[in-house]
């Protein structure tokens, strides 16, 4: 079986992966990876569109929340990683994915981009597409003042276009202009104001259930039956979780041989290139003076997200542990 399951995967990339769909453009594939015999050399990519789409859909994507199409096939998947870049997890993701010959786009805070600009750097190097998670992750953005609220994407962004500053070209382009709302708790005042500076929302398909802080085996079990369910997607993951980067190898084999593909997530021809050039781009530097007037307006609810982010990271830390501990148990 495993060879009639090899020969088939070889078959498949040597023909390219053509997508099909509104939004998607596949590039042809050939070759099989070297260390991953069950995929493609190169990871197919699905370009998806930042200006309004039929009827006046906003560019928002991900079956959990919209109704705007992908253009993702039957079993096709798309990876994306929230919350990073960490130092520990981050690079063992990155090892992961270059093992199995896969891009993802990767969802980064701002404040931890600036902190680990070599690993903003390494991600863009990869050949990962990078989007924008607020500055300071706070759980629930539509809660915050609307001053407020712009200034916790701006700087997200922020955070991470200074971390790339210095980089080749070609890596500074790997930020594209897409947003994730934490927690996908989205707001539609916030959409319109991402869609004016032509920034698509990314939101889901099916999650891991990794931020609960389970182990390597309830994540991959979780996923498959999550994966079974919607027959692919947008699937959220974090690179903040030791459990996450554990579970990733397996997983991604685990699906490949039950049928399933992998895509990247990119832009659309021509969408970076809008987006750089609106008025108050979300992917240029903010003017220091406006930066100080967001940043005065939302200063009480930025303190109030810091605080919730660290509780949130206790909470997580102790979850976590719990688990360790009946792993080791059993």
């Amino acid at each position: 079986m495993r060879l009639l399951a090899l020969g088939a995967a070889i078959a498949i990339a040597m023909a390219g992966f053509p997508l099909s769909g509104a939004a998607a453009a596949a590039a042809p594939t050939s070759g099989v990876c070297p260390t991953d015999p069950l995929a493609p050399a190169r990871t197919p990519v699905v370009a998806l569109d930042t200006r309004p789409g039929p009827g006046g859909l906003p560019a928002a994507y991900g079956g959990m929340q919209y109704r705007r199409s992908t253009g993702l096939g039957p079993k096709q998947i798309a990876l994306t990683f929230d919350d990073g870049p960490d130092p520990e997890v981050t690079p063992r993701v990155l090892r992961v994915l270059e093992r199995h010959c896969l891009k993802a786009t990767f969802f980064m805070v701002g404040w931890y981009a600036k902190a680990h600009p070599d690993l903003v750097r390494a991600v863009a190097a990869d050949g990962h597409v990078i989007g924008a998670h607020t500055w300071m992750h706070p759980d629930n953005i539509r809660r915050l003042t609307p001053a407020a609220g712009e200034a916790e994407i701006v700087e997200g962004f922020d955070g991470i276009r200074e971390a790339l500053d210095g980089a080749p070209p070609a890596e500074q382009a790997q930020l594209a202009p897409f947003f994730r709302f934490p927690g996908l708790n989205d707001s539609p005042a916030l959409i319109s104001w991402l869609a004016a500076r032509d920034v698509a929302v990314v939101s889901a398909d099916l999650g891991t259930d990794d931020w609960r802080g389970i182990g390597p085996g309830a994540i991959e079990w979780r996923t498959l039956r999550y994966v079974a369910h919607t027959g692919g997607g947008i699937m959220v993951m974090h690179d903040t979780k030791p459990a996450t980067a554990e579970a990733l190898s397996d997983l991604i084999t685990e699906l490949e041989a039950r049928g399933y593909t992998f895509v990247q997530l990119v832009p659309a021809a021509g969408a970076r290139d809008r987006a750089e050039a609106v008025p108050a781009s979300l992917l240029h530097p903010v003017q220091p003076a406006a930066r100080a007037v967001a940043a005065s307006a939302g200063s009480f609810d930025a303190v109030d997200a810091w605080i919730r982010t660290s509780i949130r990271d206790v909470q997580d830390g102790a979850r976590q542990l719990v688990a360790d501990v009946r792993d080791w148990r059993k």
